[in-house]
């Protein structure tokens, strides 16, 4: 029997074996046909009908105080969701930076002003509470309470998400925080003043600073309040200290000039105290919610130069934030040769760590400043393990 050719061998061959899976369209391109196949009048249709529901509302809000508040919660989801998606900034950063040991490089010539400052992170926020106590069973019932409640203020200018206030847990921490400032004596080792407890307590020329950001405020209100009360001192809120992450908790309520909301902080101290008795925050510092091109390391330098140029008044800048901004912070002007666990791990909820800043000039005449890794101090807290 006469074989077939090799040729025609191979086409039977190819020709019985299965056909190839189809390639599956990637995600991006499928969306893509899936946009291009929309009506373009009735996509037209919706943005008109969008606009003018916008400007109904903006019409209305002259003579609605329910319309304004409508206004004001679209436009603040808006900017969040803007924020979220198109912040860059951990982007920009130098990628060298002079090692702030040349702040010291010659004391005896051009000695470094210093400044104490004290770092107080807030407690745990209610985006905390959802989304970093992990995704184990508990994070859908956690995720629909947070859902249910920022529905229940829809209708009001505060957020369960947005600028995330202290959740229960955080409140409770900024009250231990206060019943730990009111046991701290001024006295070290029973002979020598410690200047950070008689700091804390407002015995020696120092402020408060908070970020503009509720959680941060709230801490500094509870935790400090019997020295608030006493010393009858606003905090000053400074816009520069916003958390540098681009989710919606990291994105302000208080815009330029307005002071910090700190709604419902009465009923979270307990014993009948009111705010009434103490004054609001002093919001000149405050230029509002940070841009989505803000380089964080810009706003290091920019309260590093407030600090050391605008406290001269003050021995010690007591400062509420967050742990991404502070540690950031430690790793920018601590010395390169330091391996402090400041640079690598976040200060716990309400922990107060205290340390020494200095400014100076770098090898090109440049200011430069530089946390002195000896004069780092624990003081109530620490750092998470």
């Amino acid at each position: 029997r006469r074989r077939a050719p090799a040729r025609r061998r191979a086409h039977i061959v190819l020709s019985i074996m299965p056909a190839p899976p189809p390639v599956a369209a990637s995600s991006s391109s499928l969306l893509l046909s899936r946009v291009l196949a929309l009506d373009p009048i009735a996509l037209l249709a919706c943005a008109l009908f969008l606009m003018g529901v916008y400007f109904a509302l903006v019409l209305a809000a002259g003579s609605s105080p329910l319309a304004r508040i409508v206004l004001f919660k679209t436009s603040l989801f808006a900017r969040s969701v803007r924020h979220l998606a198109l912040s860059r900034e951990k982007s920009g950063w130098p990628k060298t930076r002079p090692d702030p040991d040349v702040v010291v490089a010659d004391v005896a010539l051009s000695p470094p002003r210093e400044k104490r400052v004290i770092f107080v992170r807030h407690g745990e926020s209610t985006w905390n509470e959802v989304f970093n106590r992990g995704f184990g069973p508990g994070f859908p019932l956690r995720l629909a309470w947070g859902l249910l409640h920022e529905a229940a203020v829809i209708f009001s200018r505060g957020s369960f998400f947005v600028d995330a206030p202290l959740s229960h847990r955080g409140y409770r921490q900024a009250r231990e925080l206060r019943a730990f400032l009111k046991t701290y004596e001024p006295t070290g080792d029973g002979t020598t003043t410690n200047p950070d407890a008689a700091a804390l307590r407002g015995d020696v020329r120092s402020i408060l600073v908070g970020s503009n950001l509720r959680r941060a405020v709230a801490t500094i209100a509870i935790g400090f309040w019997d020295r608030i009360a006493r010393t009858r001192e606003k905090i000053i809120v400074h816009s520069a200290l916003q958390e540098m992450a681009r989710n919606v908790d990291a994105y302000a309520i208080a815009r330029r000039g307005e002071a910090v909301p700190l709604d419902g902080v009465e009923a979270k101290i307990g014993g009948g105290e009111t705010m009434d008795q103490i004054p609001s925050c002093d919001a000149r510092n405050n230029e509002g919610n940070k841009k989505v091109d803000r380089c964080g390391n810009d706003a290091l330098l920019e309260f590093a130069a407030w600090v050391v140029e605008n406290t001269k008044d003050a021995d010690c800048v007591i400062v509420g934030g967050h742990s991404l901004w502070f540690k950031e912070f430690f790793k920018a002007f601590l010395p390169r040769r330091s391996d402090h666990v400041a640079k690598k791990k976040k200060i716990v909820n309400c922990g107060c760590v205290g340390f020494t800043l200095q400014a100076g000039r770098d090898d090109d005449g440049r200011v430069a400043y530089r946390i002195d890794p000896k004069s780092v101090d624990v003081i109530y807290g620490g750092f998470a393990k």
